[in-house]
């Protein structure tokens, strides 16, 4: 790989996260906490799913370029449940206000986007395994889920900004 992947994977985070904040600069913090129903995901909680995601990414990340061949402890885990994982996440963040969650999201990019500066272009083809973004991964695969993940929820932010109101929980 090209230090050109590194500046696309910049780019790419970059842009995907402009189109974000674009998106919650019109959502009301009223609208952003309600829930539907109480197994629905209210905006907020996209948000704090995201945060989730991304500090998982920068952890693994780490790993990826601090060991050899890294794997992920949910891979030992028999009964691995994406959906449980996620909503446990989301649950450890509820106390969060909504501009808290919002500050978050922006902490975790920034962490990202400096973790970035850190990397050499070949260490991009390190390998890890995690079960959810593959056995093996590439660094720089792990290092696109945050902008490829992000696009789906927002997409579902955006639905539920048109809505005013929140819908079911959009499984990434």
């Amino acid at each position: 790989m090209t230090r050109s992947s590194i500046a696309e994977i910049r780019q790419q985070l970059q842009e995907s996260r402009r189109h974000t904040l674009q998106l919650l600069d019109a959502v009301d913090p009223d609208i952003a906490i309600r829930r539907p129903r109480p197994d629905a995901w209210s905006i907020k909680d996209h948000i704090a799913h995201l945060v989730a995601v991304e500090e998982s990414v920068i952890h693994f990340a780490h790993r990826i370029l601090d060991e050899d061949c890294p794997i992920s402890p949910l891979c030992h885990d028999v009964a691995f449940n994406q959906d449980v994982w996620n909503n446990r996440e989301v649950a450890e963040r509820a106390g969060y206000t909504w501009t808290e969650v919002c500050c978050a999201l922006d902490a975790t990019r920034q962490e990202l986007l400096a973790l970035l500066d850190h990397i050499p272009p070949e260490a991009l083809e390190r390998l890890g395994s995690h079960p959810v973004w593959g056995t093996p991964v590439t660094l720089g695969s792990v290092l696109r889920v945050p902008y490829r993940h992000e696009r789906g929820h927002r997409d579902e932010i955006a639905a539920l900004v048109t809505m005013g109101l929140p819908s079911p929980n959009l499984h990434p």
